[in-house]
């Protein structure tokens, strides 16, 4: 990771226009013959997108000043129907990292909705309803200080905790402007712009024609988004909007709708789809800390007073080195398992890093299994002595399921011939495990039911548990404070120690499987412990007397 002290001066970087992901618009939608279409060039213009309408609104009434990509955005998530009279989409989901203007779109979509496309009703919310009223109080101030606007304004209601703008009818303004009343369902009704907590109740029983919902990472249940989402079912040009940053595996509802957007994004099964997904943020497979890479994710760069390269430096330095998870989610947006600081002290796992880390050639090897809470994935890491006398730690398999642990071991490769050996192959001869140990946590843990297993096919399993479990985590500690320990650069590994929560027990500490899957790093801890305890003779397995046969 470079140092920020280090950083160069901001270089004139300018955000992206382009989300990097994004549900690509319909080919009938295209036309790039056109000279008033899309910036990017994809085609849309204005017979095939209502953006340019809310475009012109912004700009020419309101007299914002609208940033490249906001532009970009308004085009492409209010893209037509190929009949031309509503839109594609009925959901949007919008990534993108903090401080770029994303609430300011949201209250130009709520205003554009409210006085040009004929709505009846706006909602938002977000998990801090104090956010959600701080955006309809800016989007009351804006209506009240614009002399066309607050024509049809008529008052902004706190009343019992629910605060409401509330507009003249449509009927109203007609009749206002010497027009003939409309006899449409609603138009003597006053349009409203509301806010609503993002909770199981929030909205029930209401119409609504655009349902904007902030910071949707925090929701980690389904049931507000249950509550709001169907109050737009019955009217005709709706919208449901989610917006927020990259979330963390408690994100539920957001990484579920984006997971499913990005696979069809991927195939290229998008003709059909009626969610359009629009993520500004960086990859996962490069360096994070690599500028040339933080204007996908921050499309405000450059537009914005004081928004460059040395504000990000700045966020990343307050960050480093415990609290990378919250810099990537909320300047990056990317996504992370969990958000709180690891248990393991983050620059001491960087510095122990050794891409050539390596055992000494007549090290014993010790190896653990570990089984994530939800049984849905198992690891094998091994510790042995390096040359230096210091310990290398490797995770060296990782799989779905549990089904392959044992076969995994009875691989001949991990065999060595041996003539008091537990274990006859299928040449017949006996063999015995590579490894001096294999350590399970002798109760309690997803992995435990694998040690029967094992045993009886002649792999000297050690069982981890009593005071000694409390004591591997604590010893394992201390050695990677001391640097005694060196592990290889392994994502699923130092994701795993990047993210491992703590779970008191008396005065001691486990690593929490049930929080995240921190399972790669709970193997290297017990492979280490095995490593350093006393040596002490494996009990042979009552089931090898010789009757078990590789086949």
């Amino acid at each position: 990771m470079s140092s920020p002290s280090s950083a160069p001066h901001a270089t004139a970087r300018k955000g992206h226009t382009k989300a990097r992901v994004y549900t690509p618009p319909l080919p009938e939608n295209c036309d790039t013959d056109r000279i008033d279409g899309c910036l990017c060039g994809c085609g849309l213009n204005p017979d095939t997108s209502w953006g340019f309408e809310c475009i012109a609104f912004l700009e020419n009434v309101l007299r914002w000043v609208l940033i490249p990509y906001q532009k970009w955005l308004y085009i492409h998530a209010l893209e037509k129907n190929l009949a031309g009279t509503g839109f594609r989409f009925q959901t949007l989901i919008v990534l993108i990292a903090r401080q770029n203007g994303k609430t300011q779109w949201l209250k130009g979509l709520g205003l554009w909705k409210l006085y040009m496309d004929g709505a009846e009703q706006v909602l938002i919310t977000a998990q801090n309803l104090d956010l959600a009223e701080k955006t309809l109080s800016e989007a009351v101030a804006d209506v009240k200080s614009n002399r066309l606007l607050r024509r049809e304004y008529r008052r902004y209601s706190q009343t019992n905790g629910k605060h409401r703008m509330i507009l003249k009818s449509v009927n109203d303004w007609r009749r206002a402007q010497g027009l003939e009343p409309l006899g449409l369902a609603g138009a003597e009704n006053p349009r409203e712009w509301r806010t609503t907590p993002a909770t199981r109740k929030g909205g029930r029983s209401l119409s609504v024609d655009l349902a904007m919902l902030d910071e949707l990472r925090e929701h980690q249940n389904w049931l507000a988004w249950n509550a709001i989402t169907p109050t737009t079912q019955a009217r005709p040009r709706s919208l449901v909007v989610g917006a927020s940053n990259a979330g963390d595996a408690t994100s539920v509802v957001l990484r579920s709708l984006r997971d499913g957007a990005t696979a069809k994004i991927q195939v290229g099964e998008t003709a059909r789809t009626k969610i359009g997904l629009f993520e500004y943020s960086v990859p996962d497979d490069v360096e994070f800390d690599d500028p040339e890479f933080w204007p996908m994710a921050n499309p405000a760069m450059g537009y914005l007073p004081d928004f460059d390269e040395e504000r990000l430096y700045g966020k990343l330095e307050e960050a480093e080195p415990d609290n990378i998870a919250g810099f990537k989610t909320e300047y990056l947006c990317m996504w992370v398992s969990a958000l709180q600081p690891g248990v393991l002290p983050a620059a001491d796992w960087r510095e122990t890093t050794d891409k050539n880390s390596r055992r000494r050639a007549d090290a014993d090897v010790w190896a653990s299994v570990d089984v994530n809470y939800e049984r849905t994935k198992s690891y094998v890491g091994v510790t042995a002595e390096r040359g230096d006398g210091n310990w290398h730690n490797e995770l060296v398999a990782a799989a779905r399921g549990t089904d392959w642990v044992l076969p995994w071991f009875l691989d001949p490769k991990r065999l060595i011939e041996d003539e008091t050996g537990p274990i006859i192959g299928a040449d017949g001869k006996k063999y015995r495990s590579r490894f001096k140990g294999v350590v399970i946590q002798a109760r309690g843990a997803p992995a435990s039911g694998q040690i029967e297993t094992l045993q009886k096919a002649g792999i000297p399993v050690v069982e981890l548990g009593g005071p000694d479990l409390t004591k591997a985590y604590g010893d394992y500690y201390d050695l990677l404070t001391q640097h005694r320990v060196k592990h290889r650069p392994s994502p699923a590994l130092d994701e795993a120690a990047a993210v491992a929560q703590a779970k008191s027990l008396g005065d001691a500490w486990v690593m929490d499987r049930k929080k995240n899957d921190c399972s790669a790093a709970v193997c290297i801890v017990q492979a280490t412990w095995g490593a350093m305890k006393t040596p002490e003779p494996v009990q042979e397995s009552a089931y090898s007397s010789g009757d078990l046969a590789i086949l």
